[in-house]
């Protein structure tokens, strides 16, 4: 008796099926790629805010951060002919990203005319590198707070460039090892690699002050 398969964007695939598993935002790129424009606007609606942040931990200036999202979400849209659901879309997305990114910092006028761009700016920006619990929270110990988060930030802009974009993608982003490898374009075993090494580096200098990003 023939088994009607239903698609389900959440539904683990049977075996030996060659179809990957659609997540709901790769469902929506396809919907897209086939002439679906309010289907690009929720994507951007889903996804602009954390690629803007994502761009603001390179370059440290809500404008510039801005402008690189638009960029990135170019991308995507130029992109959409040739798009393949073989990956979650948020892995996929952040590949692009990473590469608009990195080529950003690159470019050989960058340390010069970005030499002021580390002082705070991310009142404007969904900033949460870490969060530091206070059951009684006061004005002074926010203060403190800010002032050490700030550190930290500092200090990831100082690790080798591969264990900087490891480490934000998987602390700051929230994907996970595999996505990561998949952004990168590199192995799971990788990637841990460079965590654990971006760790080790952070711990040097941070340890003492900022123990709760290695919980």
């Amino acid at each position: 008796m023939e088994t009607a398969l239903r698609w389900n964007p959440l539904a683990v695939m049977t075996e030996g099926s060659a179809e990957p598993i659609l997540d709901a935002d790769a469902q929506l790129m396809l919907q897209f790629r086939d002439g679906d424009l309010r289907a690009f606007e929720s994507l951007f609606d889903r996804h602009s805010r954390s690629v803007v942040n994502f761009a603001f931990k390179f370059v440290r200036n809500r404008e510039i951060a801005e402008e690189l999202a638009q960029e990135i979400f170019l991308r995507v849209h130029d992109a959409a002919p040739a798009y393949r659901a073989e990956a979650k879309f948020k892995t996929w997305l952040y590949r692009i990203a990473t590469n608009v990114c990195l080529n950003e910092i690159r470019k050989p006028h960058y340390r010069v005319t970005h030499q002021s761009l580390d002082a705070p700016q991310t009142e404007h920006l969904d900033e949460r590198p870490i969060e530091l619990r206070d059951p009684q929270p006061d004005a002074q110990r926010q203060m403190e707070r800010q002032a050490l988060a700030g550190v930290l930030t500092q200090a990831i802009r100082g690790l080798p460039e591969k264990q900087r974009v490891a480490f934000v993608l998987n602390k700051y982003q929230e994907l996970s090892y595999s996505e990561v490898a998949g952004a990168m374009n590199t192995s799971e075993q990788a990637v841990k690699s460079l965590i654990h090494r971006a760790k080790e580096a952070l711990a040097t200098h941070l340890r003492p002050i900022l123990p709760e990003i290695w919980k």
